[in-house]
């Protein structure tokens, strides 16, 4: 059955089309252009003529940077302590925030287990409603490194190795390292550069030897030039940029995920967070928005994400990104590309992040054009996944 959708017009993930139809067959995109050129039926083949629910349509939104057993508690250490009982169950709630707030895709980086793994699997296969999951299992880190609540620890090259192919074998579809301290935890500060060029490399390794992407954290250049050099595919955070460090970025091919979103809500609610965790925060702030902002001038591929699940920083609050990116030199379309054609390419998707034959129908209708006002985006009015309206 072809399901046509008409619009009044849509961004494709590169570029804006007027007066625009789209054409669905079994879950996949097989057409989109001008509404008056929309091919003829095959004959012997039905097709019908839906309502999208909105009058502009953008690809399903993609999330870089989650963690969906995480809720976005003040009490973050509390939180990340929680029995993998409720991890599992705020796991399934939040990927439903997520799909209805018009995420499509998102990228988990790190939980207590691999129920979110398991998630993934339930949803693929129909059982469950929610995004397509792209889960990192356990995150690995260093003995007294940052995520060690969460994370495999693992210090050598060797134990690196393993931990690595501890998480392909539990299902991982992405490899998540942590390569410097951070803000919030118990583990190091954010300028600590923690693994070593040996055993970062053991990592990117065994990550690609699998066939899959590695990410990692990191807020100090010298961990981020560790990380960078060893061919990491993408860096999260990435909040004390330098020259130098862009440089490298550059000519690695690298891109930044900057997850403005989670320091953003730490600042906003610094009376209801430790005194550790702002003093922290206020060192990595300084300097982020034009540390992204001249690795955007040097032309460094950037993705959105928001880390969700930090403290304040909920699932469904993601289209707040595209803001602040906008605020760091992206233009309104570079922006919207930075969570469409841009991610699905970092995390790996090309089947994400577009309105094209041969994409997946993930599709979020809004009402307004975003490429003018990003605000219409936190509305949605509807949102289909694997060419069914999953939510109004």
């Amino acid at each position: 059955m072809r399901t046509i959708l008409e619009i009044d017009g849509l961004f494709d993930g590169t570029s804006p089309i007027s007066d625009a139809a789209v054409v669905i067959e079994n879950g996949e995109i097989t057409w989109v252009g001008k509404r008056s050129r929309v091919p003829k039926t095959p004959k012997g083949e039905k097709s019908r003529s839906a309502e999208p629910g909105g009058s502009f349509a953008v690809p399903g939104l993609i999330n870089c940077h989650s963690h969906l057993t995480l809720d976005g508690s003040a009490d973050f250490d509390a939180e990340i302590r929680q029995s993998e009982a409720t991890a599992v169950l705020k796991a399934f709630r939040n990927a439903r925030l997520t799909v209805r707030s018009g995420v499509t895709t998102v990228r988990d980086l790190g939980a207590n287990g691999s129920m979110v793994v398991e998630l993934a699997h339930l949803i693929e296969r129909g059982a469950l409603e929610g995004p397509r999951i792209i889960a990192a299992a356990r995150g690995i880190t260093i003995t007294g490194g940052h995520g060690l609540e969460l994370s495999r620890i693992a210090d050598g090259a060797d134990a690196v190795r393993g931990a690595t192919r501890e998480q392909v074998a539990v299902g991982a579809a992405v490899i998540k390292l942590f390569s410097t301290g951070g803000v919030l935890g118990e583990g190091a500060g954010p300028e600590l550069a923690a693994y070593t060029p040996e055993e970062t490399r053991a990592a990117v390794d065994e990550a690609h030897r699998a066939g899959i992407r590695i990410t990692t954290h990191a807020h100090g250049a010298e961990g981020m030039r560790i990380a960078a050099d060893a061919g990491v595919d993408s860096i999260e955070h990435a909040t004390l940029l330098d020259k130098q460090t862009i440089q490298l970025i550059k000519t690695k091919n690298v891109a930044l995920v900057p997850t403005f979103s989670a320091l953003r809500r730490i600042l906003d609610n610094s009376s209801a967070l430790p005194a550790k965790v702002m003093e922290r925060a206020r060192i990595v702030a300084t300097k982020h928005q034009d540390g992204v902002r001249a690795a955007h001038k040097a032309g460094v591929r950037i993705a959105a994400g928001t880390d969700a699940g930090t403290p304040f920083n909920t699932h469904e609050r993601f289209a707040l990104e595209l803001v602040y990116l906008t605020e760091a030199g992206l233009s309104h379309t570079e922006a919207l590309a930075a969570a469409t054609s841009v991610a699905a390419d970092v995390v790996g998707r090309p089947k994400a992040g577009r309105i094209a034959a041969g994409s997946w129908a993930d599709l979020l209708f809004v009402d307004g054009d975003p490429l003018r006002d990003l605000a219409v985006l936190q509305k949605p009015k509807a949102v289909w996944v694997r060419g069914a309206k999953v939510a109004p």
